[in-house]
């Protein structure tokens, strides 16, 4: 099986066999065999290019693109702007959304640890939902970010700096990656409407301002992750203990999510075992 970073209209089963194994495959695998009782084989080719998939440690957007383009040479058929400043530690950014408007629902974030959970009444929980929605459509950042980083990627192609077919890459988190560490977990059912539309209206404007031939949209799995391989660091709000139906509903929610990309915009998913989530193996190794 070979899929790297086109644009897709999934089918349910594939999808669920992507999550379920982890894979997000680049131009260097030529076949994927999924593991059975027997074997699990990767059929490597010469590599060709190379994926960047998270956070770059430089200054800002342009000493990213011009460095990375620079260390791999016509490798990169797609770029992130390394996600600098303020959003260098993958989701902590997104805690002001919700503290200004609604402290009450904020965690005390420990890193890699399991969190402390207040006890709220029906009355408790409803109000401070309700503060949150009267606070006004939450503004992620995702999309000004990636926005920003494009007028400098599109200067710096013009330059010649990066191949003349090289796209952009925009990367968000799906909304767990969001809740779970800094919402507390009564809240979290009802808020996670309220942000995955937030999200969805970031990567519309993307969409809407970025041309397609221009963009690819990577989509990041960390706590889902988590959550799939069932590490108990955080507790899901879905499936009651049911690892079939949380899987599924973990599914689902990606489904959505791949479901807002575009035709002829690229789109990939990117199952994290790095620095954040060191806390197990895939499953299948």
């Amino acid at each position: 099986m070979r899929q790297s970073l086109r644009c897709w209209r999934t089918p349910h089963r594939y999808l669920e066999l992507v999550v379920k194994h982890h894979i997000l495959c680049a131009d260097p695998i030529q076949r994927y065999i999924p593991p059975g009782p027997c074997t699990t084989r990767l059929t490597m080719a010469r590599v060709k290019g190379c994926l960047l998939v998270g956070s770059v440690p430089l200054p800002d957007t342009e000493a990213v693109l011009r460095q990375c383009s620079a260390g791999m040479p016509h490798r990169l058929k797609r770029i992130p702007d390394g996600e600098t400043g303020t959003r260098n530690w993958f989701t902590y950014h997104q805690l002001p959304v919700f503290s200004q408007a609604s402290p009450t629902m904020i965690t005390q974030h420990v890193l890699n640890a399991q969190l402390a959970q207040g006890e709220y009444t029906r009355q408790q929980i409803d109000e401070g939902v309700e503060k949150l929605k009267q606070a006004g459509p939450l503004k992620t950042g995702y999309d000004d970010a990636a926005i920003e980083s494009y007028g400098v990627f599109k200067t710096l192609r013009e330059e010649g700096v990066m191949d003349k077919g090289t796209r952009f890459q925009a990367s968000l988190p799906t909304t767990p990656n969001v809740l779970a560490p800094f919402i507390q977990d009564a809240f979290q059912p009802q808020v996670e409407p309220i942000y995955e539309e937030a999200l969805f209206r970031a990567m519309r404007r993307i969409q809407d301002t970025i041309p397609h031939r221009d963009l690819a949209i990577q989509i990041d799995l960390a706590v889902d992750t988590m959550y799939w391989e069932g590490v108990d660091m955080y507790k899901p709000w879905f499936g009651g203990g049911d690892m079939d139906k949380s899987r599924d509903y973990i599914v689902d929610y990606i489904v959505r999510m791949v479901s807002q990309v575009d035709n002829g915009v690229e789109v990939g998913l990117h199952n994290c075992y790095g620095k954040f989530c060191v806390f197990t193996r895939p499953t299948y190794e």
